[in-house]
């Protein structure tokens, strides 16, 4: 059986969703965010930001590399 199959008759599911798809709240304040850095905005301001206003859980670290590779979309 090929990977592909195996993938189409596994039932397992991850269960992960990302702190920006959680909710519509969590979706506005990433846009703004990206939207922010984008704009000039270090991303140790925005990861602050999202930290402290936002209550976002992730690490300095994480937000800094989806800013940057969202802003390449």
């Amino acid at each position: 059986m090929s990977l592909a199959e195996y993938a189409k008759k596994d039932s397992v599911k991850t269960g992960y969703t990302a702190w920006k798809d959680l909710n519509d709240e969590n979706r506005k304040a990433w846009e703004e965010a990206l939207a922010g850095y984008k704009s000039g905005i270090p991303a140790s301001v925005v990861y602050r930001w999202l930290q402290e206003e936002m209550d976002c859980p992730l690490t300095d670290s994480t937000v800094r590399n989806q800013l940057i590779s969202d802003s390449k979309l």
